[in-house]
């Protein structure tokens, strides 16, 4: 191979250009092996020190690893893009990308290819430590198990037979080699070997450990006994016909190494047929089987299966028998990881509602790949996401069978959707004596397209109609308003706003007993889809004064909550159309949000309703973000920009650039977030508040970037700006975030000052949620500064107030910041709680490192190892908190 290449796999290697480059023999070879192993990281002399002597290192040691060094760079000097460089923290050697043929290993797919790369027992040069090795040897079995299972996979079991039986006789308790063996050797026809090579197991675990071998190993010993081995479930519904396009999507998909890939899109995209056309691509891949479900996510008429219902059927189609599936869920959830943990099976979960429906379903460890449809992004997964849009026009016309005119006037009316182009193409085949002309003729006018792409449901729609025209001429009118008002659900107090007048009762109990709305809650109605888009085609030329009235409502009523939940957030707030009062302002936001959404979603075509739906971007994006909804977050930072477009003006540019800042920031893409703030800076020059504020978010976003010095800068002119020019104890924000800082940079007095003036701000204007947030920082610092017992009050009274604003985000790190001030006062019991319930929080959301940095204080507090923590917070690509980590530590 050319260029410079390192191989640890085997004795110590060195190449260049194919030559042998020469490493001074003994311990600078050690120090090389063990750079190696942490190429491109920091290693400390006291590290090498700990490795290369055994017992306490003799004095001369230090200056012993310097000359070793100095041997290392004259050896390397000359091979390009290494260096070998001093830092604080210690020694750091950079070597080219996929030099290393550790590296390579990780990195192959392909079982062959990795142990390809082996050229003999790993390290042999760490003589006085063997711990590095043996996790090596470990990779290398676990890639020899794997090359096995591909080769009785493949039909090929005769081939490793032989090889399989040595690597019993070496390693007679991995039990994962023994039934890879017995495996092979039932499927060649010797089932009296396979039960004799499990008998000789089971014999050895119990005489040298005084155990019995495990469940998977016994049941595959039952399995032959009955002349089967354990299920290979073949699930897979049949491949969609016909299927066109979205090469580039299956190419991603069949080309991902993500063991989760989550596909959404809007309802009609094509995801269920995308997702099966993947499957079938990928299940030659998967020798232990493909699983399947519609979980009913969007299914009208059908409640979302539970994902214990779920896991009992998987657990049947894996083999297990009917009375051994638990019946408590928990129980059955962990049967499930286990049949998976062995396997190589893909899973295919289709029509998913969200990520806590899916979660649970996931595989516990490597080796299985997982492939999810839903209508949402499930953001908080830790997956490949894949959007679906609609299909381009070429491939539209392919499946209409046709590549004319007329085709594109058909794929434009179907919006270029594969379920309504499935439809039309349907009609054509049953109606012979039409055209392609003859269709989109009929779809060209409006008012009857959904008749035309209606073809199953035919007899439905005419019912509708039929229950429509027996209405009186006020409920028809509430119907068809109730319809253009595209929401999940309608409150009456939105519905006496749409309607413009305070009496709906009598105009709302009609359509209830037509069944055209249905009861969804305590004054609540719903419409379903069909039914709204049927009732959208009747309204008249009421509809933009309608909705205007349904917007403003949707607006002021949610200044009004927000100025009671989060009085310090200024801006849309201060220009609310009405000075109203809500008595309970957290129920109301979590009912409506969904229909806030769906209401700003709609309003942005034309200026009028764009103006109001801007104002409930602005105001509600604070919510979403704390609430850690990602994905809604994300449309809404969408919902704005389209509004502000519309709109024109900068005012409205700079209010979507910070909704769009916050979604940015929330998902981990701080350059975009900073970027978008910095031109909302640059437009607010003429605007000394306003630039305190979007300083404040910049401060914010420069502390988790880790630029501690310039996040203090900016902060510190944040609050000059701030208390100069803002509204009374505006500066109650920025001294928040700078204490943040502070708190990172373990400048815990700094911290605590910033807090303390922060809160009195806060208390000062019964600012609830600004309480919380200071209190949080104040308790951080508290706890730093050894006054663990003031820290304890100031997060206990954070957590409560967490819980009436409902800054779930805030509570559970409030909460884990609890746990370790506990521990440190003595009270484990209660620091358990504490971490619990915040498992229980992150664990719904699937907030992989609030579930890890949980389980590391349950460890903490139990004085277990901390393997569930590392595993979680060793997830590649994980976004950590720098300010928990500083207090966790």
């Amino acid at each position: 191979m050319d260029g410079v290449r390192f191989g640890v796999l085997g004795p110590l290697l060195v190449t260049h250009e194919g030559r042998v480059v020469r490493v001074p023999a003994g311990q600078p070879q050690q120090v090389l092996v063990l750079l190696l192993l942490h190429a491109g990281q920091s290693v400390s002399v006291d590290h090498l020190m700990s490795v290369l002597w055994e017992g306490d290192p003799p004095v001369s040691a230090r200056k012993a690893v310097q000359v070793h060094v100095s041997q290392l760079r004259r050896a390397l000097k000359d091979l390009p893009g290494v260096s070998l460089e001093w830092t604080r923290q210690g020694y750091r050697l950079v070597i080219p990308p996929r030099s290393l043929d550790l590296e390579l290993f990780r990195d192959a797919a392909d079982p062959d290819e990795a142990l390809g790369y082996w050229r003999g027992p790993a390290l042999v040069e760490l003589t006085t430590n063997t711990r590095f090795a043996s996790q090596l040897e470990e990779e290398r079995l676990a890639a020899t198990e794997r090359r096995a299972d591909k080769a009785i996979s493949e039909g090929r079991h005769q081939e490793v037979v032989a090889e399989l039986t040595g690597l019993v006789t070496e390693h007679p308790t991995r039990e994962r080699l023994r039934g890879a063996l017995m495996v092979a050797l039932h499927r060649g026809g010797r089932q009296a070997d396979a039960l004799r090579t499990y008998d000789e197991g089971r014999r050895l675990l119990a005489d040298e450990l005084g155990i019995d071998p495990g469940q998977e190993l016994r049941d595959l010993h039952t399995a032959i006994l009955r002349g089967d081995i354990p299920a290979v479930p073949r699930e897979l519904p049949a491949r969609p016909e016909p299927f066109v396009g979205r090469l580039a999507e299956i190419e991603l998909i069949t080309s991902c190494a993500d063991p989760v890939i989550a596909v959404h899109g809007p309802g009609g995209q094509g995801k269920s047929a995308l997702a099966t056309t993947a499957a079938h691509a990928l299940a030659g891949r998967f020798p232990d089987g493909q699983l399947y479900v519609d979980l009913h996510g969007a299914t009208p008429g059908r409640s979302p299966l539970r994902p214990a219902e779920v896991i009992r059927r998987f657990l049947r189609a894996l083999g297990t028998p009917p009375l051994a599936v638990p019946a408590d869920p928990s129980e059955a959830a962990a049967l499930y990881r286990s049949a998976l943990a062995r396997r190589r099976v893909l899973v295919l979960l289709d029509n998913a509602v969200d990520a806590a429906q899916v979660v649970p379903l996931l595989p516990g460890e490597p080796g299985s790949t997982v492939l999810i449809t839903s209508r949402r992004m499930l953001a908080t997964l830790s997956a490949r996401h894949v959007r679906l849009d609609p299909l381009p026009e070429s491939d539209a016309v392919r499946l209409l069978g046709d590549d004319g005119e007329a085709a594109r006037q058909v794929a434009r009316a179907c919006d270029h959707l594969p379920l309504a182009l499935t439809i039309a193409a349907a009609r054509l085949r049953s109606r012979p004596d039409w055209t392609t002309a003859t269709l989109a003729r009929r779809l060209a006018d409006e008012r009857h397209r959904l008749d035309e792409l209606d073809f199953d449901d035919l007899a439905v729609r005419s019912s509708f109609r039929m229950g429509f025209e027996g209405l009186s001429p006020a409920s028809t009118r509430a119907f068809t308003l109730l319809c253009s008002l595209a929401v999940p659900t309608v409150g009456e107090p939105v519905a006496r706003a749409l309607l413009g007048q305070d009496d709906v009762d009598r105009a709302l109990d009609p359509l209830v007993d037509a069944k055209l709305v249905e009861p969804c809650g305590p004054e609540r109605y719903r419409v379903h889809d069909l039914l709204r888009l049927f009732g959208a085609e009747q309204v008249g030329g009421e509809r933009e004064a309608a909705l205007a009235r349904a917007l403003a409502h949707y607006r002021s009523t949610l200044a009004a909550a927000l100025k009671k939940l989060r009085p310090h957030a200024y801006g849309a707030l201060t220009h609310s159309l009405a000075q109203q009062d809500i008595d309970e302002p957290l129920r109301w936001l979590t009912e409506e949000t969904e229909n806030l959404l769906a209401a700003a979603r709609s309003s942005v075509s034309s200026a009028a309703p764009a103006e109001h739906g801007l104002a409930i971007a602005h105001m509600l994006y604070p919510h979403l973000f704390k609430q850690d909804r990602v994905a809604d977050l994300v449309e809404l930072g969408e919902i704005a920009d389209q509004a502000a477009r519309t709109l024109g003006t900068s005012a409205a540019l700079q209010t979507a650039l910070l909704v769009r800042s916050a979604a940015n920031r929330r998902i981990g893409r701080f350059a975009d977030a900073l970027a978008q703030l910095e031109e909302v800076l640059r437009a607010r020059a003429d605007d000394p508040f306003g630039q305190g504020r979007a300083l404040a978010g910049i401060g914010g976003i420069q502390r988790e970037l880790g630029e501690l010095d310039a996040a203090a800068a900016t902060l510190a002119r944040a609050i000059e700006l701030t208390a100069e020019h803002g509204p009374a104890g505006a500066q109650r924000v920025p001294l928040s975030a700078l204490a943040q800082v502070h708190q990172v940079a373990g400048r815990y007095e700094e911290a605590l000052d910033a807090a303390e003036q922060s809160l009195k701000h806060a208390r000062d204007h019964e600012d609830a949620a600004g309480t919380a947030y200071a209190l949080a920082s104040q308790g951080q610092a508290l706890f730093k500064l050894g006054r663990s017992g003031a820290a304890e009050a100031a997060l206990s009274e954070c957590i409560e107030l967490c819980r009436v604003t409902g800054e779930h985000n805030d509570e559970w790190q409030a909460l884990l910041c609890r746990a370790e001030v506990l521990l440190a006062l003595g009270d484990r019991a209660q620091a358990t709680k504490d971490a619990q319930r915040c498992l229980e929080i992150t664990g719904a959301r699937g907030d992989r490192y609030g579930e890890g940095v949980a389980w590391l204080v349950l460890a903490k507090a139990s004085d277990t190892p901390a393997d569930r923590a590392a595993e979680l917070l060793g997830t590649p690509g994980l976004r950590r908190d720098n300010l928990l980590d500083s207090v966790l530590g």
